[in-house]
């Protein structure tokens, strides 16, 4: 009985072991990979429930912004005016003072032979345009002196001229001497080539009064001036004192 009992108990042990066996075979029980778990964790953000519609900003009212609105025409530069003008041009009558320069100093004037100066008279003639004019003229090696007014200052007509109006009909001003018996002759237009025309009053003896003169022009086609204005003296032993007031084209 004892030998039935050890030989049940070697064949239980005997298949309990092929079993064991037979597990530790199974191809399966190897490759499986344990399934993966959603990892539950926390809940996904839903934010705030889409509205359907994709945040745009401010609403777009159609118009493009382009600034402020035009208020004319575009700009396109300044007009060409042409070619450069050769001075400012006015209306008559034409103050010589501040449009030509005294600055032609002629003769002995060109070394130093004549000194200006404003003076004036204590009632100024006639408008009292202009400035006024003193000149002191003392004679040297050439015996004789001038002033020549010009435009550009200093210009001998190597440039254009003053564009003078149309219509003036004569040079006037206020001329007189210191004592009186100075003799001055009165000149307008540099030269025919620079000017087109050049006049003058011939010889004028002043008084020690202020005496109004005139230069016609009325006949000469004048445009561009260059000289709008000048005198000449000859050389005296003593000097030459004499005044100049109002000089206008008119």
């Amino acid at each position: 009985m004892q030998h039935k009992r050890f030989a049940w108990t070697c064949a239980a042990a005997g298949l309990l072991a092929a079993m064991s066996l037979l597990g530790a075979c199974d191809p399966e029980e190897d490759d499986k990979t344990p399934d993966p778990q959603t990892d539950a964790g926390t809940k996904p953000d839903s934010g705030t429930p889409d509205s359907g519609q994709p945040d745009a900003g401010p609403v777009d009212s159609g118009v493009p912004d382009a600034g402020p609105p035009d208020s004319g025409p575009p700009d396109a530069g300044e007009p060409d005016a042409g070619p450069p003008d050769a001075g400012p041009t006015t209306v008559l009558p034409l103050t010589v003072d501040g449009t030509w320069a005294p600055s032609g100093y002629m003769g002995d004037g060109a070394s130093g032979g004549i000194v200006s100066a404003p003076e004036c008279a204590a009632t100024r003639p006639g408008t009292g345009k202009g400035d006024c004019h003193k000149f002191t003229y003392t004679a040297g090696g050439g015996n004789w002196g001038g002033v020549w007014w010009q435009y550009p200052e200093s210009n001998w007509g190597d440039l254009p001229g003053f564009e003078v109006p149309e219509g003036a009909s004569v040079l006037s001003f206020y001329a007189w001497g210191a004592t009186g018996g100075e003799v001055v002759k009165f000149l307008v237009g540099l030269s025919t080539t620079a000017d087109g025309f050049s006049l003058d009053t011939g010889d004028q003896t002043l008084t020690a009064e202020p005496k109004e003169y005139t230069i016609d022009v009325s006949r000469v086609r004048y445009r561009k001036v260059v000289g709008g204005f000048g005198w000449v003296a000859g050389g005296k032993p003593t000097p030459v004192v004499f005044y100049v007031d109002d000089i206008q084209w008119r």
